[in-house]
């Protein structure tokens, strides 16, 4: 299920938003989801979907879609008051009865110790399911993130989509995500799978706990892109999340075309 929430900034809110604000709004959404189900929040952030020792939340969201805006060193500068997000939710019977209700009129701040933005949520839809078909051209939404930690290194790699391997990477990732959500094996070789780049890479450097001990810096990547594969994998991605880390903001997608 996929849900549009439509968000406003408050009348007395500055416009200077860090670049990194994906953790922060990965943390406003547990929080709203713990508001209304305390039960159902806590398995989805202690537990969630598991597939031997990995764990899937099957959720992601977009970047913040805004009409007007520049980057001016690590900050962007807000130029309109109302700005969008796409949520994306695997499990749509688990939440779509009582998601709406919870993120609507909802007022927070999204940023860090040096600027802030203060935003109400005016509107929240939930947008008509999309027919998933074996062979779809998609855009990134939010970047994509593929690792690879061969045994002799000490960090994983994050991968460009040009590399050879990113595509059975990408099928292999929606493979476990079947695995933790239905229990299944899914019996497709990911070496059967179409990957092909439609457009140019733009690399996405991310970092996670911005300022704090424990920061992090991903790196994702933001391309247009074409997927033939079982379109339940590719269902699974587009309402999951492609490749890793969706449920703090990498890897959601939108269908362009459906060949």
């Amino acid at each position: 299920m996929r849900f549009r929430l439509t968000m406003e900034l408050t009348p007395s809110s500055k416009n200077v938003l860090p670049l990194n604000y994906q953790y922060e709004l990965s943390s406003w959404i547990y929080h709203i989801l713990n508001n209304g189900d305390p039960v159902f929040s806590e398995w989805l952030h202690n537990q969630g979907f598991t597939d031997s020792n990995k764990h899937f939340r099957l959720f992601t969201f977009s970047n913040l879609i805004i009409s007007n805006r520049h980057i001016r060193d690590d900050r962007l500068i807000i130029g309109s008051r109302r700005m969008q997000m796409i949520l994306s939710v695997l499990p749509v019977e688990t939440i779509k009865h009582f998601i709406t209700g919870l993120f609507r009129e909802q007022c927070f701040s999204l940023g860090d110790s040096i600027t802030q933005i203060s935003l109400l949520v005016s509107q929240v839809e939930s947008l008509p399911e999309t027919k998933i078909s074996n062979c779809i051209d998609f855009i990134c939404l939010s970047p994509i993130v593929i690792s690879l930690k061969k045994e002799k290194d000490r960090y994983a790699q994050y991968l460009s989509p040009e590399h050879p391997d990113y595509g059975e990477l990408l099928i292999k990732n929606l493979k476990e995500k079947w695995k933790a959500f239905t229990k299944d094996q899914f019996d497709f070789d990911e070496s059967g799978a179409i990957f092909r780049l439609l457009s140019p890479v733009y690399k996405k450097g991310i970092t996670i706990k911005a300022g704090k001990p424990d920061q992090t810096k991903i790196v994702g990547y933001l391309f247009t892109f074409h997927l033939e594969a079982p379109a339940e994998l590719l269902r699974i991605g587009y309402y999951a999340g492609f490749g890793e880390k969706n449920s703090i903001g990498f890897g959601c997608g939108e269908v362009i075309n459906k060949n």
